[in-house]
């Protein structure tokens, strides 16, 4: 038969998004929902029951392809999935076609029925996200969900708010939104106006905030003419190549009330173009004007907060949060610390006691007016940005980072790779507070540059983990001035942080067959070796017995994430993988669905390691090994906040036949016990389930697990012990010392028991310069036994 018969087998190849032997896939034409795709045989089958067997494996195989291509791509909340058999309306012959439709939340105002909506006097119809004239009526539909949902679609790389009023509560409901759509690369642009001084000032603030986190991807101006009303509400989101769009028009400003929780109507359409060149004749026009820190500053001395105008009930201003005891304690040592005369001190707090959260109300204090915060990731200096602004709701917050630098502003929030090349711009005398974020990196020589440099009323450095693999003495960086201390342990039994339960389970890779380089594991190989699905069945079962509810999976690389979340999803469990890759499901959204419950896994890589705050975390699961001790509390740390309904936390740690995997143990032994642990002790805790941890804390190991470490400990404990030394030189130009490869994990004993000492063992490996060698020829008979 010709391809006229049946339109399907007319569409060209070139137009399928995939195939197999017995079938293809093709975008439908008039889509229920974005992404809905055909699965459509190659031969003319006019109904399911005449297929082969082979034929429906495969079609149902392009099924189960479909559904995990959009899982990574735009993460619908579920699938309709049906198949249409028989002659349809204006054909000639039947063709078996089987529809994958993904669902969202809100892309129908009465789910039930599946696709299908009742109207009224009017019979069932489909109901597609965003077809004409679909009517978003703030009761059974909210234009919150619509717009969350286009804000995290991958086809969209164009965002276009045009608001008469914008409030905090409204930027509140979709700042998550907005987040993930800027992460993607989608540009976002925002007008909204000052007309009648209605928008709160606080909303600008946080819209300015984002713009300069993002000045490639964000925008905002203000429409400002007090002669003209100005009351459009428009929401428009389309992709550059003209692909797609969806927008929404009607009585909707950005707030609480406008998008989730009145009586307000929009019309949903994806005719967009006329929309589009109206904003842009908008955008355009010399009225609209860039917001700015000096047009903030102007519109606050006009705004009214709290004012009821034209109709509209304003929102009071932000009303800055208190400090926790905790960080009461914390605020009191470090003023006392000050008038003692110290002008720098270190706290050391575990985390998700609030370490940024201190700074902020610290450096809220009158006599600190110019203040400078370093870190050394992007992501953290953002959220610390926000967590100021919470703090100090009018305060002048720049970055100085990437393409965004505001030397000029009070508080700046410098990337500490973009201020160590900079540091001739700044006067030494520049700032009144410097604060150094996890300073346990500040041995790092970009970090002793920033320090070195400024001079400043008081510097302060926070860290949850002081102490280092390479033992670098960070407290003298601090004047040795030990501000304020709140470890893991005072804040579990303290009641500020949630008490654990451990499970060291054993893992069935072979971690001797996988190249171990520079201190750490060949990733490409330790990521072939854990994707087996023998693997990722026993971490589901034992995540099932032992763990479940809301959890933070930490995988091994990003194709290791994705492999476990498909996992994860295939055996019934909403799970996601997020991580720096292109196929990253959307970050803050992903966090907001775990939150609420929505989603019970997250697989990722070191995105989650610092920075992220959800107390609802029930189970961390280790799916990688940590050769760092900072790593594993980091990580650890994740779950360690406290919530309503969490007794403790659980930890999954996949333990294996490898002498790096005794950190771990050595970690918990040392927080419980407060000492140093030699590998015997180690094992013996292992053994008994006696780490010392308190009350509520346990750490569990499987029994087997004692002889595998024993046995890598005992075998080539002096290969290993050379590997890290020469490992170490490598990257840091010099050898390490005895007790840096101490709390490393290594035992240097072992290498004392051949060659007599521990210099004479680094003479042998050739690890001494010359002057130290002639040193140790010298002095053997001193150095014996050391």
């Amino acid at each position: 038969m010709s391809s006229g018969d049946s339109p399907f087998l007319a569409v060209p190849a070139s137009e399928w998004l995939a195939a197999n032997d017995s079938g293809f896939v093709v975008a439908d034409r008039f889509p229920v929902s974005p992404g809905h795709a055909l699965v459509i045989p190659r031969r003319v089958i006019a109904t399911w029951w005449e297929a082969t067997d082979k034929e429906r494996a495969d079609i149902l195989a392009l099924v189960d392809l479909v559904k995990r291509q959009l899982d990574d791509e735009r993460h619908p909340d579920g699938y309709n999935i049906g198949f249409n058999s028989g002659i349809a309306a204006g054909q000639t012959i039947g063709h078996l076609h089987v529809h994958v439709i993904p669902r969202y939340r809100g892309d129908a105002p009465d789910p039930r029925g599946g696709v299908r909506h009742v109207i009224p006097g009017k019979g069932n119809y489909l109901q597609p996200a965003a077809m004409p004239h679909a009517l978003v009526d703030g009761q059974g539909r909210l234009l919150r969900d619509d717009l969350l949902r286009c804000l995290r679609d991958r086809r969209f790389d164009r965002v276009d708010l045009l608001v008469s009023f914008v409030m905090k509560s409204g930027l509140a409901l979709v700042h998550g939104g907005l987040l993930d759509a800027l992460d993607r690369g989608a540009k976002v642009r925002v007008l909204t106006t000052d007309y009648l001084t209605v928008t709160d000032a606080d909303a600008l603030a946080r819209l300015l905030d984002l713009a300069e986190q993002r000045p490639e991807e964000m925008a905002t101006r203000v429409f400002q003419d007090p002669a003209t009303s100005f009351h459009p509400k428009a929401y428009l989101f389309w992709s550059a190549d003209g692909m797609a769009a969806e927008t929404f028009v009607g009585s909707n400003n950005l707030s609480a009330s406008g998008i989730a929780g009145g009586i307000e109507w929009a019309v949903g359409t994806d005719q967009a173009a006329p929309l589009l060149t109206a904003f842009e004749r908008l955008w355009s026009d010399q009225r609209s004007q860039p917001l700015t820190h000096g047009l903030l500053a102007d519109y606050r001395q006009r705004w009214q907060p709290g004012a009821h105008t034209a109709g509209v009930v304003a929102e009071p201003p932000a009303v800055p949060p208190s400090p926790r005891p905790v960080q009461r304690d914390a605020l009191v040592a470090l003023e006392q610390t000050r008038l003692d005369g110290y002008r720098r001190g270190l706290v050391v707090m575990a985390t998700g006691l609030g370490k940024t959260w201190l700074a902020a109300f610290d450096t809220a204090r009158p006599q600190f007016r110019r203040v400078l915060f370093v870190a050394h990731r992007e992501e953290i200096l953002r959220q610390s940005l926000d967590v100021f602004r919470r703090v100090q709701p009018i305060a002048d917050l720049g970055l100085y980072h990437g393409g965004e630098k505001r030397p000029d502003a009070r508080m700046v929030f410098a990337g500490v790779q973009a201020l160590a090349r900079n540091l001739d711009r700044f006067a030494p005398d520049r700032f009144d507070y410097v604060v150094i974020d996890e300073f346990h990196h500040a041995e790092a020589s970009s970090y002793r540059r920033v320090i070195d440099h400024f001079q400043p009323g008081f510097l302060l450095g926070l860290t949850a983990t002081p102490n280092r693999m390479d033992g670098a003495d960070l407290l003298a960086l601090c004047s040795d001035n030990l501000v304020y201390e709140c470890p893991l342990t005072d804040g579990i039994e303290q009641g500020d942080l949630s008490p654990f339960h451990y499970f060291g389970i054993a893992d069935d890779v072979d971690y001797t067959r996988i190249p171990w380089r520079s201190g750490k594991f060949d990733t490409t190989t330790l990521t072939e070796a854990v994707e087996t699905q023998d693997r990722a069945q026993h971490a589901l079962d034992v995540w099932r017995n032992k763990g479940g509810g809301q959890t933070i999976a930490f995988c091994v690389s990003v194709s290791h994430a994705n492999f476990m979340a498909e996992f994860f999803r295939r055996n019934g469990v909403a799970a996601v993988a997020v991580h720096s890759g292109a196929t990253s499901a959307p970050r803050t959204g992903s966090v907001e669905q775990l939150r609420a419950g929505e989603l019970q896994v997250i697989c990722t890589v070191d995105v989650f390691n610092e920075g992220i705050d959800v107390p609802e975390i029930d189970t961390v699961l280790m799916l990688r090994p940590t050769e760092s001790p900072v790593v594993f509390l980091q990580q650890l740390g994740r779950g360690l906040r406290r919530s309503d309904g969490k007794d403790a936390l659980t930890v999954i740690d996949f333990i294996g036949n490898h002498r790096s995997f005794l950190i771990k143990p050595r970690i918990l032994l040392t927080l419980g016990t407060g000492q140093k642990a030699s590998t015997e002790k180690v094992l013996r805790a292992m053994r008994t389930g006696n780490f010392g941890l308190p009350p509520g804390c346990s750490a569990n190991y499987d029994v087997e697990l004692v002889d595998v470490l024993r046995a890598v400990a005992r075998v080539g404990a002096r290969s290993a012990l050379e590997d890290y030394c020469r490992s170490y030189a490598d990257e840091r130009g010099h050898r390490p010392t005895a007790i840096q490869a101490y709390e490393a994990g290594y035992n240097p004993s072992s290498a004392r028991a051949q060659h007599g000492h521990w210099f004479a063992f680094l003479d042998d490996v050739d690890l001494l310069t010359e002057p130290e060698r002639e040193v140790v020829r010298r002095h053997t008979d001193v150095l014996d036994g050391i």
